[in-house]
């Protein structure tokens, strides 16, 4: 612990100078920094403080999972969190009835269905600087929120399942370790017919061999932004399609909900969220956070949110519904 406040301190030695009032301030906090885990372990003995954390699987426990089982799985995030408690993300306006079903699954108990959130609730080691920024900041204002909603009884599984490579920091481990991971995961499909529905622009699989070894591929569009307005229609939309094929969902919240409905109608239906850019992150040795990719959507900028035409005859093949 103390290896990671001297990292830390580092980092804000670059930010600061050493002159007058902020070299005081620099020291001071270098000072309490240093001794608070000393402090904080203090309290916890004398205090008996008892600190609260959501039992979350780890990304390889939540695959094997569905592996082994064949189960669905529905995924919160911070955006998730933000609309149940009447925000709104980019690409999706605020809606009470979407906050509302959101409040449902994450509460629901079905069969076959993990629900699974982000393991920021506690220790970021290993994540990218601004990753661990953004969720320390996310957590100091929004843990009692999150919390709200979680059972400190019930066991989640790991949202992060399809964010493995991006977000940590790059080393021949990591490297190692994601080349595996993905070529592992390409088992859940491997031999399936597979439905996916998606962004607009989110064309997963395409361009990469994340999907060699499906059986077929079949896509349903929907808009890339504020899905959930054309929600009915979505879920029409497999009223036709039989529960023998594996629906993966990337659509932001509205794919929350939708794996839901659909695994109670018997589909094995997996919100497969960022995987296919985490993928191809990964395939290019990518190191900057969110870089656009060409040809498909990646909500982290003006770049990424522009994206060119494709007139790909495959793609266009696989294509059997568009709700836009």
């Amino acid at each position: 612990m103390l290896k990671k406040i001297k990292k830390e301190l580092e980092r804000f030695k670059k930010r600061l100078f050493y002159s007058g009032k902020k070299h005081k301030q620099m020291e001071q906090m270098k000072h309490e920094l240093e001794n608070l885990p000393y402090e904080i372990y203090d309290n916890v003995i004398k205090n008996a403080f008892s600190l609260q954390l959501p039992k979350i699987k780890t990304v390889d426990e939540t695959l094997d999972k569905i592996l082994r089982d064949k189960c669905s799985l529905a995924r919160f995030g911070d955006g998730e969190f933000s609309i149940m408690n009447g925000g709104r993300i980019n690409f999706q306006n605020r809606s009470p009835e979407l906050a509302s079903r959101l409040k449902e699954v994450i509460a629901s108990d079905v069969p076959n269905l993990l629900i699974a959130v982000p393991p920021a609730f506690g220790s970021l080691h290993n994540y990218l600087p601004e990753v661990t920024k953004f969720w320390r900041k996310w957590m100091s204002r929004k843990r009692k929120m999150a919390y709200s909603y979680l059972d400190m009884n019930r066991v989640y599984y790991n949202a992060f399942f399809t964010r493995v490579y991006i977000m940590f920091d790059k080393t021949d481990e990591l490297y190692e370790y994601c080349g595996d991971y993905f070529e592992k995961i390409k088992k859940v499909w491997a031999g399936r017919e597979v439905v996916i529905c998606e962004g607009q622009a989110t064309r997963f699989g395409m361009f990469n061999d994340l999907l060699d070894g499906v059986k077929s591929v079949s896509r349903i569009l929907c808009p890339a932004r504020s899905a959930f307005d054309k929600y009915d229609e979505i879920l029409a939309a497999f009223n036709d399609i039989s529960s023998d094929k594996l629906v993966l969902t990337a659509l932001g919240p509205t794919a929350t909900v939708l794996t839901y409905d659909l695994c109670r109608k018997g589909y094995q239906a997996i919100d497969i969220g960022q995987l296919d850019l985490d993928y191809e992150w990964f395939l290019r040795k990518e190191v900057v956070l969110g870089a656009p990719l060409k040809f498909k959507y990646v909500d982290s900028g003006r770049q990424g949110r522009k994206v060119q035409h494709l007139d790909d005859p495959e793609y266009k093949k696989q294509i059997i519904k568009k709700i836009l």
